[in-house]
C-alpha cells in the first residue's frame, strides 16, 4: 500500500457479516467501478512535464524523513531500514489457502468449528511523476467453508490514495477507502503491517458484533497550501459509512451510521527532524437503529489535537498527541443529556532497522461504537513486529488490547474489551511465489446485558502460498 504522505490516508476497514441487500451490492460494485476509471484515466493522462521519478513527490508536507503529525491519517508500512515500496508498477498477484476456523458464527454459545478455503487475488497501482502521486489497491478474496455455505461469498477491499499539486503553492488530495465482506478475519494475502496511528476520523476496526455482512467506506478530499518549506496550511472534508445486512436470530438491531467531517490543520517544521501541528476537527454523525437511544442518533463531536512528531535518531520515530473532545447530541430521545468534554491523547514509536522493525502505538479518544454503540470513548494498545529470520524466513508477529466503553452519555455502564493477535511465517519460494503460515485470535467481552455482543473467542490457522502473476513497469 501507500508508503508515501502525507499522501496517505491508509485505512484498512473490514467488519462482521451475515447478509446485505443487492442495493449496497450494488453501491460498491459503483464505487470500484469508479476507482478502477478515475485510476486508469490519470495514469493515461499526461500530468507531469519531466517524466516519472523514483521517490514519491509530497510537497504538501515534510520529507520522507520527517515523521507525520496525528491527524494526517498515515499508517506507513512497517519496513526494516533502507526497504523501499515498489514505485511506478502494475502488480497482480494470487494466492489460495486452507485454513481451519474454530468460531463460524463468532458466538461461543453457538460455537462451530470449520475447515474452508481461500482464493484472493491482490491489484496494486502506484505510480508517481512530477506533480502526481497515487496508490490503488483492491483485494476481492472468495471464502468457501465445508459446512456454513451461508458464508461462502465474495468479498471486495478497496483503497485509492491520490496527492495532485495545483501549482508551487497548492496541493489536492483524495483518499477513499471501501470494503464489503464478512466476518472478523480478513483477506488472507497481500496484508502489510502498518505503523503509526490511524486517522482520527477512521471507523472502530477492533470492536465487533456478532458476524453479519458489511459495507463501509470513508472518503476524504484536502486541499493544503504550502507557505514555505516550514510551514503549510490544509483544509479537509469527508463521508464515511458503515451498513449492516440483515440480521438472523438476534432481536436488537446494529448501528448504521453516516458522519460528515471537517477540519483545519496548522503544521510547522520547528527543526529540520521535528514537526509541531494543531488539528481543529468538526465530525456529525447520525447512528440508525441499537435499542438505548431507539431508531436515530445523532452526534457531534469538536475536537481540538496538538501533536508532536519527531525523527529521533536515523531509525527512531515518535509521535504523540493530545487535546480535549466535546461530544453532544441533537434531537433524538437522547437530546437532554448534557454535552461533555473528554480527554483524549497517544502516540507512537517506530525502530526500524537492518533485520528488525518494531512499532509500538496506543491511543484514547471518542469513536463510533463498531456496530455495538453509537459513539464511545475508545482506547487501544497495539505492537507491532518485523524480523528476518535465517533460511530467508520472515516472521511478523501484532497483538493488541482494546476497550470501547459506552458510558459517554452517562445513560449506560456498558463497554465491550477484546484482544486481537496474528503471528505469521513467510518465505520466498521460486518464480514470485511465497508460502505462508499464520495463527490469528479475536477475544472479546462485553459487561453488561447486551445480546449483540456476547462474548466469544475465535482462533484461526491458515496455510497457504502467493503467487505474483505480473509487474508492469510504468516507467521512471
Amino acid at each position: 500500500m501507500s508508503n508515501h504522505k502525507q499522501a496517505g490516508k491508509n485505512r484498512r476497514l473490514g467488519h462482521n457479516v451475515e447478509r446485505m441487500s443487492g442495493n449496497e451490492g450494488c453501491f460498491l460494485k459503483e464505487k470500484l467501478q469508479t476507482f478502477i476509471s478515475l485510476v486508469f484515466i490519470i495514469v493515461l493522462l499526461p500530468v507531469g512535464v519531466k517524466g516519472q521519478t523514483t521517490t514519491p513527490v509530497t510537497p504538501a508536507g515534510p520529507p520522507p524523513a520527517q515523521p507525520a503529525v496525528y491527524g494526517s491519517g498515515v499508517q506507513t508500512p512497517l519496513r526494516y531500514a533502507g526497504e523501499a515500496a515498489p514505485a511506478n508498477q502494475l502488480s497482480l498477484s494470487m494466492g489460495a489457502s486452507a485454513f481451519y476456523d474454530d468460531n463460524v458464527f463468532q458466538r461461543n454459545s453457538q460455537r462451530l468449528g470449520d475447515e474452508a478455503a481461500s482464493f484472493d487475488s491482490h491489484l496494486i497501482l502506484s505510480r508517481q511523476t512530477e506533480n502526481l502521486t497515487v496508490s490503488f489497491d483492491y483485494s476481492p478474496y472468495f471464502v468457501l467453508y465445508r459446512q456454513v455455505d451461508q458464508f461462502n461469498r465474495l468479498n471486495h477491499v478497496a483503497d485509492l490514495n491520490l496527492t495532485y499539486r495545483l501549482g508551487s503553492h497548492f496541493n489536492l488530495g483524495l483518499f477513499d477507502t471501501s470494503s464489503y465482506q464478512d466476518g472478523v478475519f480478513q483477506s488472507l494475502t497481500g496484508q502489510q503491517i502498518m505503523s503509526g496511528l490511524g486517522s482520527p476520523t477512521a471507523l472502530n476496526q477492533t470492536t465487533f458484533p456478532y458476524t453479519i455482512r458489511t459495507l463501509s467506506n470513508s472518503s476524504e478530499l484536502d486541499l493544503t497550501y504550502v507557505k514555505s518549506h516550514r510551514t503549510s496550511l490544509t483544509l479537509s472534508g469527508g463521508y464515511s459509512q458503515r451498513k449492516f445486512g440483515s440480521q438472523v436470530e438476534v432481536s436488537q438491531p446494529l448501528n448504521n451510521n453516516i458522519g460528515e467531517n471537517g477540519s483545519f490543520e496548522y503544521q510547522y517544521r520547528i527543526t529540520e527532524r521535528t514537526t509541531l501541528a494543531l488539528l481543529l476537527m468538526h465530525q456529525d454523525t447520525t447512528y440508525k437503529g441499537g435499542e438505548v437511544f431507539g431508531n436515530d442518533l445523532r452526534v457531534q463531536n469538536e475536537s481540538a489535537f496538538v501533536t508532536v512528531g519527531s525523527r529521533l535518531s536515523p531509525t527512531v520515530t515518535v509521535t504523540v498527541f493530545g487535546g480535549p473532545q466535546y461530544v453532544h447530541t441533537i434531537g433524538g430521545s437522547a437530546a437532554g443529556i448534557a454535552g461533555q468534554f473528554q480527554p483524549s491523547g497517544g502516540g507512537s514509536i517506530t525502530k526500524e532497522v537492518g533485520n528488525t522493525a518494531v512499532d509500538v502505538s496506543g491511543q484514547r479518544s471518542v469513536s463510533d461504537g463498531g456496530g455495538i454503540y453509537t459513539s464511545v470513548v475508545y482506547s487501544t494498545a497495539t505492537i507491532r513486529v518485523r524480523r528476518r529470520l535465517v533460511g530467508r524466513w520472515e516472521v511478523n508477529w501484532q497483538g493488541g488490547a482494546t476497550r470501547a466503553d459506552a458510558s459517554l452519555f452517562q445513560s449506560t455502564s456498558r463497554r465491550t474489551d477484546g484482544v486481537i493477535g496474528d503471528f505469521g511465517l513467510d518465505r520466498p519460494l521460486s518464480r514470485g511465489s511465497v508460502f505462508h503460515i499464520s495463527y490469528e485470535t479475536s477475544h472479546q467481552s462485553s459487561k453488561g446485558n447486551l445480546l449483540i455482543s456476547a462474548p466469544f473467542d475465535r482462533n484461526r490457522v491458515t496455510v497457504g502460498i502467493d503467487y505474483q502473476l505480473k509487474a508492469i513497469s510504468l516507467g521512471r
